[in-house]
């Protein structure tokens, strides 16, 4: 009788066992909100920044600083899948894949971002936004801390693709970060197709391989979109293989950017050191727009104590900006700007053709009117 009691109470006690749900598998819940625009989901642990990976249409707020060390591979917030297999769609994102909601940091900080994804295109604790006829997609209002993120192309911070309709504002990144890819890198955004405004950035930027390109500590690069008000402190972006083309401090390529306005970068060191690289500068590695009546202005900028660093094959090396670029391989129809308000000091060391104080290549500039220059070693 005796073991049968305790055969039952075994039995009942392994039955309780089972039913109890250890705390890993409880369910996460946002600490408010309903993710609607007035009333956004609001999350204050790293467990419910990565639940919007389940909605990537919702509005969020952070409501407290958020510390990612315990993800060793973060999954970034929205993916870059193309529209379609049509070769016109291949660089637009899918809607159903980007993140196209809103993202307000509220203030506050995410440390300790870590990706490792080598192989991957559109990389960054968000890695696609975009967005959609219901509205504006946003990321802002928060500082990065202690970044180190490994990609392949479309690689940034904040952002490794934000498409139309989706700017990026107010968003500080600093510590020790430091950021490597093929092409389109940069510490805030790594390819922008909408505005980049008030942000700074202090990062190590690295392109890896022969064919890097696009690279600067606020975003790698732009098509048709502003960059204002933006800071690059510090930091490094770094280019060895050969056939490199589009670096500089704040931005390597912001492709028919018509507002490159207000924007700063100090004691920023730039080295491109394979052979036959070419379009550096202390702030854009290319600038202008396509229509010639319309030159991109580049107004009240300043790059405080640059130092460039590049082979005596490297063409087009500017103080401010290398030179315009071609709209495209085998179109011989050049951007054009207009440079005001803005001043220049460092060093260049090295180049080859088109090398100057100011733009390497003045052929683009319709007007330049800039305090200083850099010193050519």
């Amino acid at each position: 009788m005796m073991k049968k009691m305790i055969s039952v109470l075994l039995t009942a006690a392994f039955l309780a066992a089972m039913l109890i749900i250890p705390a890993s598998a409880e369910t996460i819940e946002f600490a408010g909100g309903s993710g609607t625009a007035e009333d956004p989901w609001q999350i204050n642990t790293a467990e419910q920044l990565d639940l919007i990976h389940n909605d990537l249409t919702a509005h969020y707020v952070l409501t407290e600083d958020i510390d990612l060390s315990d993800y060793q591979n973060w999954d970034p917030i929205g993916a870059f899948q193309p529209l379609s297999d049509k070769p016109e769609e291949a660089e637009i994102p899918h809607p159903d894949f980007a993140f196209t909601g809103t993202f307000d940091g509220g203030g506050y900080k995410i440390s300790n971002l870590t990706i490792d994804a080598p192989m991957s295109m559109g990389v960054g604790l968000f890695g696609c936004t975009a967005g959609t006829e219901n509205g504006n997609a946003f990321v802002g209002n928060f500082t990065l801390e202690n970044v180190n993120v490994t990609g392949f192309y479309l690689v940034g911070g904040a952002v490794g693709l934000q498409f139309m309709n989706s700017p990026v504002s107010n968003i500080k990144l600093v510590g020790e970060n430091r950021l490597s890819g093929a092409q389109g890198i940069g510490g805030i955004v790594g390819t922008g197709f909408d505005l980049i405004s008030d942000c700074s950035a202090t990062a190590d930027i690295i392109a890896i391989g022969d064919n890097g390109a696009c690279g600067g500590l606020i975003a790698g690069g732009t098509t048709m979109s502003s960059i204002i008000n933006c800071e690059a402190i510090g930091g490094s972006i770094t280019a060895e293989g050969n056939a490199d083309w589009g670096f500089g401090a704040i931005s390597g390529a912001p492709w028919g950017a018509y507002e490159l306005t207000d924007c700063k970068a100090t004691d920023t060191v730039i080295t491109v050191s394979g052979e036959g690289s070419r379009l550096v500068g202390g702030l854009f590695g290319f600038a202008g727009s396509y229509d010639l009546s319309a030159p991109a202005q580049i107004s009240g900028c300043e790059a405080d104590n640059i130092t460039i660093i590049v082979s005596d094959t490297t063409n087009e090396v500017g103080g401010l900006v290398g030179a315009g670029k071609e709209m495209m391989e085998g179109n011989d129809v050049m951007s054009v700007f207009e440079i005001s308000d803005c001043s220049v000091s460092g060093t260049i060391t090295g180049g080859g053709e088109y090398v100057d104080a100011v733009v390497g290549d003045p052929a683009s500039a319709v007007s330049v009117e800039c305090d200083g220059g850099m010193i050519r070693k």
